[in-house]
């Protein structure tokens, strides 16, 4: 009964829109709630340094930008480029507060394109099943730290958007196979090359796809082969355009920042399982865990259930034609590879990672393909119990959702309870929550008086300077302990992390604390009375 209604919704194209636009209002609603992280200095000084350097390649005059001491970005940085762009004609206040909240709202309207094209590439794989793109799309939405991360983040989030959207223009470009979906699909790759240099794997995808059908498909089909040989020189070609770190060795650049980013130098320790553990010696199932631990319990089996389902249909097949022939196939097995390989590749090659599986976000909607997969095979014996078990999972998370709101990068399922879970695992390490914490506070703060905070990590110093004219007035930044009101932390140290269960050090006193979903992510002690 349930599929039979949804079936016969006329309208289903109205309500994704109503959707998307409810979405972009709710975000313009919060955009503001959500504090600055570690990334976000750095981000856009890259796109600093990118200017002088495109602007020196050119001999345009300009002021100097940066201080001159620091060096490109291993990756491309258009997305950077772009946010200071908008800045600029935006009219150039170059206050922490304004330029951070035009890269957050930049930010989730990146995120409505990655929406917009998810929909778009269920809607090709179940063309008569109109409302499954609607479920799907709401999943990604409803999925708490991909949410988050929409707002501030500007490296793992903007790789996801472009994935996705990358994607689709493959799924349309396999749809037409036509001149103009093949451009399109070479600039969608191209952009999401320069996010991240693990977006190769899909012009490898889409390379072996044409190949393999050329081979195996009778007769052959020549315009497969031309589509492939023009594909690959228009990528290269346009990602060195949008990379100017490779503008002078191009292969020689490419190839460093490959070795780089597969395996990247960081010396810096996470915390799993209670463990401090050198970021370039993780355990195996490190990604695994992290990935069970953070996506909602619900979500999971049938995430599970779609790989396994996804394998046991098409892998069987990869010699046949009959893969080939059937693009619905073909769909299933491009995010199949898409949401499996970099996994594989991550543990087999024993890459670094940090502070859980951010910098595997892209995967994400993959995942949620899988799930959709798996849904939509179960449907037609399990309609009651599959269709309740979601419905239910998706409520239940987005009432989290709005109950932690806006923390929900450090949301947790079920399988991780507990009031100190900083001590088990890493919690806000980025930083942003500072911001709520110290509106928080300077509303505590009696109008016309000001406070000392001492910082322990850079991203609260960048939240103070981000602040509101009015709280911002209220709060000043002291570098010396002996000076300072307050101190505010994320419990980023071993040492605060083993003493706040005890209220050692200087956690007897309290002024905020901030306890998303019950675990304790930011405070704010005081150290001195006020005068």
């Amino acid at each position: 009964m349930i599929r039979t209604i949804l079936d016969r919704l006329p309208n289903h194209r109205l309500l994704a829109r109503l959707l998307l636009a409810g979405f972009f209002v709710l975000a313009f609603l919060i955009v503001d709630d959500y504090g600055i992280t570690f990334d976000e200095a750095i981000q856009r000084r890259h796109g600093l340094v990118a200017v002088e350097y495109v602007a020196d390649k050119f001999g345009i005059d300009h002021p100097p930008l940066t201080d001159g001491k620091h060096g490109f970005a291993p990756y491309g940085v258009l997305y950077q480029l772009v946010a200071l762009g908008i800045e600029w004609l935006a009219g150039g206040d170059y206050s922490p507060f304004a330029y951070y909240r035009i890269r957050h709202v930049l930010n989730f309207f990146l995120y409505g394109l990655a929406l917009v094209s998810f929909y778009g590439l269920l809607r090709l794989r179940w063309p008569s099943r109109p409302w499954l793109p609607l479920v799907g799309t709401i999943i990604l939405v409803v999925s708490p730290r991909i949410f988050a991360n929409a707002f501030f983040n500007p490296k793992d989030h903007v790789a996801m958007v472009f994935y996705v959207v990358a994607t689709y223009s493959l799924f349309r470009f396999l749809h037409r196979r036509d001149w103009i979906s093949l451009l399109l699909h070479v600039l969608c790759t191209s952009i999401a090359l320069n996010t991240r240099p693990s977006a190769l794997i899909i012009p490898a995808g889409t390379i072996c796809l044409l190949i393999a059908e050329q081979v195996i498909l009778r007769p052959p089909n020549y315009r497969r082969l031309l589509h492939a040989v023009v594909y690959l020189p228009a990528c290269a070609l346009l990602s060195v355009l949008f990379f100017p770190f490779l503008w002078e060795d191009p292969g020689g650049r490419m190839g460093s920042t490959v070795t780089k980013m597969a395996n990247y130098d960081w010396g810096g320790e996470v915390l799993f399982f209670g463990q401090l553990v050198p970021a370039d010696a993780l355990p195996w199932y490190y990604l695994p865990v992290w990935i069970g631990i953070t996506t909602p319990l619900v979500y999971l089996p049938f995430i599970v259930l779609g790989i396994v389902l996804i394998a046991w249909r098409t892998l069987p097949l990869l010699f046949s034609a009959r893969l080939y022939g059937d693009r619905n196939r073909q769909y299933d097995l491009i995010q199949w590879m898409f949401a499996l390989t970099p996994v594989v590749l991550v543990i087999v090659l024993n890459s670094t990672l940090y502070h859980g599986w951010r910098h595997l976000y892209f995967i994400y909607p993959s995942l949620v393909y899988m799930l959709v997969a798996a849904y939509a095979l179960l449907l037609p014996r399990y309609r009651f119990v599959t269709s309740l078990a979601l419905a239910v999972g998706v409520g239940f998370t987005a009432f989290k959702m709005v109950e932690m709101h806006p923390h929900q990068q450090v949301y947790f399922n079920e399988l991780v309870r507990g009031k100190y879970t900083l001590q088990r695992f890493d919690m806000d390490y980025n930083g942003s929550s500072f911001r709520a914490a110290l509106l928080q506070l300077a509303a505590d703060i009696p109008d016309g008086e000001t406070r000392g905070v001492h910082c322990q990590i850079w991203p609260c110093m960048d939240n103070v300077n981000a602040l509101p004219a009015d709280a911002r007035a209220k709060i000043r930044l002291e570098v010396r302990w002996h000076l300072a009101d307050y101190v505010a932390t994320n419990f980023a140290y071993p040492d605060e992390r083993r003493a706040i269960p005890y209220r050692g050090e200087y956690f007897q006193q309290p002024a905020v604390e901030l306890y998303p979903d019950g675990k304790l992510a930011i405070g704010i002690y005081r150290v001195n009375s006020p005068e």
